[in-house]
């Protein structure tokens, strides 16, 4: 079924202010209905995607999918209410995860020649000019052409990042379940914010990339005894080991599916994984939305994604996993070198 944006708005308004049972049940099934169209668009554009990594000869570390979860639409328009919601444009989203900036540049350079009956709209370089949190990746808006109406028109939102972009972003997802905030969204507890700042810059500095422009003036030196003392005095890694949750499932690469509905219970500690294949993805979010319903905020978390079997799905989303090993060990390797160089007596 095709929908206007006027149509998608008017249900994402009735989301958020109506106070009616019936209203919010329609534009939920209506939400659904327009969320379930992108899924199409989506996995056309990450199979381009794919052939596109093979003839530049870059191999990923990992290439995934996903529906916009419902709590993400609503706290999105709550921020931008100017928007609307047939404004949002990853709704539908994929990633590429890459091993270094030397791959992200070459796959960038590879997307922006590309020729495709795909509009390219818009690109955002969050890696050279970071967001105010530190948060970097390239986006990419595509509008989908095609001959079906229902299809015609989508956005679709495309993220490329490197492994160790990749980690500090988990690791700030994760670090919102510890404080109970948006993190990601500069919303939080100040010291949190900060630590995740600097440590941004310090990943910066690894990968040979900008520093964020309040850290300008500092070296690497001072950065670092700032990301010691922000793990001292808030034990930030004792907390993010912490939460790690476990899967209900046994932990295999032949998994024989191709979309995983993941149901986080963050009271628990545990997520429980539902698994369709290509021809149940209908089945895959009508289950969704009847999770979604049912979720308690800070309490649960339900999303739909896809990857290529358990392993790839918990590298592609640690941060549904509140996995954040990765990056634990890249602090603590940083931390030990702070002290073995006795830079916390630096003037």
């Amino acid at each position: 079924m095709k929908f206007s944006r006027k149509q998608i708005s008017k249900a994402g308004e009735k989301l958020l202010v109506s106070k009616s049972d019936k209203e919010i049940e329609e534009a939920l099934n209506v939400i659904n209905l327009w969320r379930t169209n992108h899924l199409h668009p989506l996995v056309v554009l990450k199979n381009s995607l794919l052939r596109l990594l093979f003839k530049v000869n870059i191999d990923p570390k990992l290439v995934s999918q996903r529906l916009k979860r419902l709590t993400s639409i609503e706290y999105k328009l709550d921020l931008n209410p100017s928007m609307g919601l047939g404004g949002m444009q990853d709704i539908g989203g994929y990633r590429a995860v890459l091993k270094d900036v030397r791959d992200l540049n070459k796959l960038h350079n590879a997307l922006i020649s590309q020729r495709s009956i795909h509009k390219l709209e818009r690109v955002v370089d969050y890696v050279d000019e970071p967001k105010n949190t530190g948060y970097r990746s390239i986006h990419y808006i595509y509008k989908y052409s095609s001959t079906k109406e229902e299809y015609d028109g989508l956005k679709i939102e495309l993220q490329i990042r490197t492994k160790l972009q990749h980690n500090w972003a988990t690791a700030v997802e994760t670090a919102g379940i510890v404080t109970k905030t948006s993190l990601k969204s500069n919303q939080g507890p100040d010291e949190w914010l900060d630590f995740f700042k600097v440590v941004s810059s310090l990943f910066a500095i690894k990968e040979k990339l900008p520093v964020m422009k309040e850290h300008k003036y500092l070296t690497m030196e001072q950065l670092m005894v700032r990301c010691y003392n922000y793990c001292t005095d808030l034990n930030i890694l004792n907390k993010l080991k912490a939460i790690r949750v476990s899967t209900n499932r046994i932990e295999t690469d032949k998994f024989p599916g191709d979309y995983y509905l993941l149901n986080i219970d963050l009271v628990d500690m545990s997520v429980n994984i539902k698994i369709y294949n290509k021809r149940q993805f209908h089945d895959a979010t009508i289950e969704y939305l009847r999770l979604e319903k049912s979720i308690k905020e800070n309490e649960n978390a339900v999303v739909l994604v896809s990857a290529s079997s358990l392993k790839m799905l918990k590298k592609a989303y640690p941060s549904y996993f509140l996995d954040t090993s990765e990056f634990i060990q890249a602090i603590e390797k940083m931390n030990a070198n702070c002290l073995e160089r006795d830079y916390l007596h630096l003037p």
